[in-house]
């Protein structure tokens, strides 16, 4: 069986020499050759390996540096023997070392590769006898001898050997392709081992095979190729080094179990136990996730050190690609709240606490306190402890805790970013306390025992000691996430959640439309910027026919939508147009809600098919919101409009052609709002009523509309009803959102008597320039305009006779009453005092009630509420 020895040079001629001298005189009368790869050596060792050419040594050159798998896959190519043997040039070779491994083949048919024992030539000490994966998923050297009870082996079988020393059939080596030349100078043996067990090859180690070896005497020092090799290994093999990592964990939890036997978690004992005695087969499900979670701090050390990434970084990566608080939930049992002690909750005998994926936990803290026990109740004294279980992986015992504050923390828990975080607790110290409340319970009414241990047993039931013990809080990386001391019926901290959640809202809207529903979207891009929850705007991309002229947005748009909550500003009917202007994949795994207004108070029929694009609808005000709800099958919320922009200070009616003499009462709409429903009709006749038969000089009716193109038959009837009325001035131009405010900011009043309004965008907008406002009394704008603050006026409830555009025939909305409203104008117009105090109030209204930051509260509340928090203990 002839024979191929690799030898890879890369300068140290010496080593290369006296390694050559002791193969040859170890292998003496074999079928051999000798094959030095020099791998770009300086010329000193150049011309010096010419001199260690023989009839049975060949020299291969590179002309650079290739490194270490380069040149063996080259020597391999190259040889003639059926074995090769892989060797490193700083080996010593002891007499009888060949024939051992040479044997293996001979003796194994279904053999893939054999290494032997190797001695540190340095020290004479055993450097390895073979290599293994430990639980920890890290690769260890074997540094004892491989023996079976007191005898020595002539043969181990091993996942893992080492280059240093790697016999492999020729034939097995090409097909396997060769070491991987992606490594640098590491791993490669590693990575050919894992293919050779692949292939269900086994490995074994000569045991009565020796050599010396000068210890790493020619990689020189550690560096971030090394580091890069680990995790390429990795990267490939994650799961098979997982796996065998995993068959070593059973060892180490006995271990473990011996020196420490308060943290023995029974169920894992047994399964180690088993497993150790090879009752049970296969890898421990538990040894696998330790060794994962040991994989995933590896791959945070190369993101760190290869990669530059700082600690945030790494955990706003694992956020986005695990945490998924939307839909995963937060959750504690067994935590109960005691009248007298408000400073926490207190355990009965266990807790548990479920945390979303999505984190990188370094540490966990538990916070609490432990009152002194009453000197007049025995039944409350001893110590108090808690055993702390991390994802039934790990367990820590805190006994005792002694008395007053504390905190106990466990420094990193074996949790996995991509897997829930479960925490249970259990008190110690109790079992007897908590027995005897048992026994309390059940002997309560029993006939069998005597009064006088019943009665002294009743005294436990209380479970006072149990109550000493509060917890106050759970900290993750000494940050609290859940507080109990503060907040214990909603303990949960939610700028935690907005922080590490990856929680976050798609605003979705025509962002530059000019038109109501515009408007919307936009306001609701400014709720959401007085909040600390991440957002993305996203323009709608369903077609919109109105003017695309407002830019206040432009700067902040984008098409992607990161975050796992969708709200779309649409009108109903346009739904069904999402996913083809947007895909599928845009709604795909997120919870979808749309922001709808309508201005009835039935819902339409032929609208109901579109809630099944949503998981949740959104709207202005509660008259919408009741419309909806008794035909939705998801859940209805009212979240409405913030109001709130700059108040113009440069405000002059010369820009718009007005008069600075007169009182005037403006009155803005689009024609795309159809104007039976906003009814400026009504305005006008109520107008004309009051200043009819009496000078008009001193007063004047502005009305302001736009989108006359497309609607130029309802404006030619606006024009009709206009005719013959002194001091109206019509502006029917597309005005910046700037302008309108300083039209309404230039008027002494605002009229709007609308049938319905699904908010009353321009009423609450003229509040809060400190308008007073004539509104009809009826649909949204009765939900913050009232005689208080503003000028409601009477109407009546009417059926449709006729169909406009979405509002049916048979519907209802209001009709105002004109003579009321013409009171009203008359009143306001003649009492300036009454105009400046209700101007006032309706500032104080609307600042109060629609602010960015209390409609901003309404998404932080509806965003915690969604997924982040459900406990399933009530608190007593």
């Amino acid at each position: 069986m002839k024979v191929s020895f690799i030898i890879p040079v890369y300068g140290h001629l010496d080593l290369t020499r006296a390694c050559l001298e002791s193969l040859r005189n170890t292998v003496p009368g074999s079928d051999y050759e000798i094959i030095i790869v020099d791998d770009g050596s300086d010329e000193r060792c150049k011309a010096g390996l010419e001199e260690l050419i023989d009839q049975r040594t060949y020299l291969i050159r590179n002309k650079d540096n290739r490194g270490y798998a380069y040149s063996n896959n080259l020597g391999a190519k190259t040889a003639k023997g059926e074995i090769l043997f892989l060797l490193n040039n700083d080996l010593e070779f002891r007499k009888g070392w060949f024939s051992p491994m040479l044997k293996a083949f001979r003796r194994f048919p279904e053999i893939g590769a054999v290494g032997n024992v190797q001695l540190d030539a340095a020290t004479g000490e055993m450097d390895h006898s073979g290599y293994f994966v430990d639980w920890d998923a890290e690769l260890k050297h074997k540094r004892s001898a491989n023996r079976f009870g007191p005898f020595k082996k002539a043969y181990s079988k091993f996942h893992l050997i080492t280059g240093a020393c790697f016999a492999i059939r020729r034939t097995l080596f090409l097909e396997l392709g060769g070491f991987d030349e992606r490594y640098q100078n590491g791993c490669e043996d590693i990575d050919l081992c894992l293919k050779i067990g692949q292939r269900k090859r086994r490995i074994y180690v000569a045991n009565k095979s020796v050599i010396q070896h000068a210890v790493s005497s020619t990689r020189g020092e550690p560096n971030l190729d090394q580091e890069r090799n680990f995790r390429l290994l990795q990267n490939t093999w994650g799961e098979r080094i997982a796996q065998l990592a995993a068959y070593r964990w059973p060892n180490h939890y006995l271990e473990r179990s011996i020196k420490q036997p308060r943290t023995i978690l029974w169920k894992l004992l047994f399964d180690a136990a088993s497993r150790w005695l090879r009752l049970r087969k296969g890898a421990s499900n538990v040894g696998i996730h330790l060794a994962r979670y040991y994989q995933a701090q590896n791959e945070r050390h190369w993101n760190s050190i290869l990669d530059n990434w700082t600690d945030e970084m790494i955990k706003t990566e694992e956020r986005k690609k695990h945490a998924n608080w939307y839909r995963d939930r937060f959750r504690y049992t067994g935590l109960l709240g005691d009248k007298s002690r408000s400073n926490g909750l207190w355990i009965r005998e266990k807790a548990a606490f479920k945390i979303p994926r999505g984190l990188v936990v370094n540490s966990i803290g538990i916070r609490g306190f432990i009152h002194p026990a009453d000197s007049d109740h025995n039944e409350e004294s001893g110590d108090l402890g808690l055993k702390v279980c991390i994802n039934q992986v790990e367990a820590k015992s805190f006994n005792p805790l002694g008395t007053s504050d504390f905190k106990i923390e466990l420094d990193k828990p074996p949790v996995l970013a991509s897997e829930s975080l479960t925490i249970d607790i259990e008190l110690l110290g109790v079992s007897k306390t908590n027995f005897y409340a048992f026994l309390g319970r059940k002997w309560e009414k029993s006939k069998w025992i005597p009064k006088l241990i019943r009665d002294k047993l009743q005294k436990y039931r209380a479970q006072r000691k149990n109550k000493r013990l509060m917890i106050q809080g759970l900290e993750i990386n000494n940050e609290t996430l859940l507080d109990f001391e503060n907040s214990p019926t909603s303990p949960l901290v939610f700028d935690y959640v907005l922080k590490y959640g990856n929680v976050g809202i798609n605003l979705v809207g025509w962002f530059k439309a000019q038109l109501g529903i515009g408007e919307s979207v936009r306001l609701a891009a400014r709720a959401l910027q007085a909040t600390n929850i991440e957002s993305s705007f996203v323009p709608l991309k369903v077609n919109c026919l109105a003017a695309q002229g407002d830019t206040s947005f432009d700067h902040l748009l984008t098409d992607e939508n990161p975050y796992l909550v969708n709200i779309f500003h649409i009108d109903a009917p346009q739904s069904a147009d999402i996913d083809h202007h947007h895909g599928p994949d845009f709604r795909k795994g997120r919870r979808n809600i749309a922001y709808w207004a309508w201005e009835l108070p039935e819902f339409p029929d032929n609208w109901i098919q579109y809630f099944s694009y949503f998981d949740e609808i959104w709207t202005p005000s509660d008259f919408v919101t009741r419309a909806i709800m008794m035909k939705s099958p998801i859940p209805v919320l009212t979240v409405p409009h913030c109001i709130a922009f700059d108040r113009p200070e440069d405000a002059v009616r010369s820009r718009f052609k007005l008069p600075e003499d007169k009182f005037l009462f403006l009155f803005a709409y689009d024609l795309n709002s159809y104007q039976e429903r906003k009814n400026p009709r009504a305005a006008i006749r109520a107008f004309k009523q009051a200043f009819a038969g009496s000078s008009q000089d001193d007063v004047g009716l502005v009305i302001k509309t736009h989108s006359t193109e497309r609607n130029k038959e309802d404006f030619k009837l606006l024009q009709e009803q206009l005719d013959g009325i002194e001091n109206v001035y019509l502006i029917d131009q597309t005005l910046s959102r700037e302008d309108v405010y300083r039209l309404m900011s230039v008027c002494d009043c605002y009229v709007s008597l609308h049938r319905s309004e699904g908010f009353g965008l321009t009423v609450a907008e003229s509040m809060y320039l400190g308008k007073p406002v004539i509104s009809t009394h009826w649909s949204a704008t009765s939900e913050f305009l009232n005689t208080d603050c503003g000028l409601p006026v009477h109407c009546e409830l009417i059926k449709l006779k006729h169909s406009w555009g979405p509002y049916q025939k048979g519907q209802r909305w209001a009709e105002p009453n004109i003579d009321h409203a013409a009171e009203q104008m008359l009143k306001i117009k003649n009492d300036p005092q009454l105009a400046d105090e209700l101007g006032k109030k309706a500032i104080e209204v609307i600042e109060e009630r629609f602010s960015p930051k209390a409609i901003g509260n309404l998404y932080e509340q509806r965003l915690k509420t969604f997924a982040m928090w459900e406990s399933t203990t009530p608190v007593r």
